[in-house]
């Protein structure tokens, strides 16, 4: 992957980031606690795949994109 795509990626990652986890603390105020807990798990899973399968692999290619490093 080019790095000018890798860095419009990471941005755009961070910013789905951003994005799911502002839905994530609209979810923690669902009442029902089973839809709440079901919504929690699939928010989860979204997290973890755009983790796993955008973010890292970028990552691992481009280490110096990682916000955390720099």
């Amino acid at each position: 992957m080019e790095k000018a795509l890798a860095i419009e990626l990471i941005k755009h990652a961070l910013d789905l980031s951003a994005q799911l986890n502002f839905i994530i603390e609209k979810v923690e105020t669902i009442a029902d606690e089973d839809e709440r807990i079901g919504m929690r798990e699939y928010m989860g899973k979204l997290l973890a795949a755009s983790d796993e399968h955008l973010y890292r692999p970028i990552l691992k290619q481009y280490p110096e994109l990682d916000p955390v490093r720099t």
